[in-house]
């Protein structure tokens, strides 16, 4: 009787021995999630950036972990939004070492697209007259991408050209490709840039 009561314990301690066990607290996937939200090789899918002041900039580090959080007017920042208007920490615009240029596709994921896609140039003084009063600029900012968008006369409505550009780091060894997607919330309030980007 009693060898009967000592069968389901061995059966139990043999089931313990070799069940799968649970993963620890810590097995490293937090740390692997750290490196991939800060390994900016991958291409981020898009950011929106609140630019809807006329008067203050708002500066991105796209070096960063987290290039969707604004920064200071510091020598950190590769590029910046005032409104519609995009300009890089270059020339007129910035004391660093940045700059961009346009490549000549419009494919994001084309893979010849490199640093040495096109000549980068130094932010300077831009201007046009809005259509229909929308794009009035006088700005220092980028003259490859001051254009970035298409404008509807009757719609009033902005819309991305799509181009691919490439955009120079402050740190002058640092290379992106960069796209801008949309100007619109989604609520619809103009003066959200929307952007995706890759490290080089």
């Amino acid at each position: 009787m009693k060898f009967l009561n000592i069968i389901p314990i061995v059966f139990f301690g043999l089931f313990a021995i070799n069940c799968p066990k649970e993963k620890a607290a810590d097995d490293g996937s937090a740390a692997a999630l750290l490196l991939l939200v800060s390994d900016v090789s991958k291409s981020i899918p898009g950011i929106t950036i609140n630019a809807t002041s006329s008067s203050d900039w708002a500066h991105v580090n796209l070096k960063s972990v987290d290039p969707s959080v604004t920064v200071t007017n510091s020598d950190a920042w590769d590029v910046r939004f005032k409104r519609f208007v995009v300009a890089t920490n270059s020339g007129t615009s910035g004391t660093k070492s940045g700059g961009s240029c346009e490549t000549s596709t419009t494919n994001y994921d084309d893979p010849t697209i490199s640093s040495s896609s096109c000549t980068i140039a130094v932010d300077s003084l831009q201007s046009q007259t809005g259509d229909g009063g929308f794009g009035s600029a006088n700005e220092n900012a980028s003259p490859s991408m001051f254009l970035w968008y298409s404008y509807d006369g009757n719609t009033h409505i902005l819309s991305s050209k799509k181009k691919v550009y490439l955009i120079r780091g402050s740190d002058g060894t640092s290379y992106f490709k960069f796209q801008m997607l949309d100007y619109y919330s989604s609520a619809g309030t103009s003066g959200y840039p929307k952007f995706r980007f890759q490290k080089l």
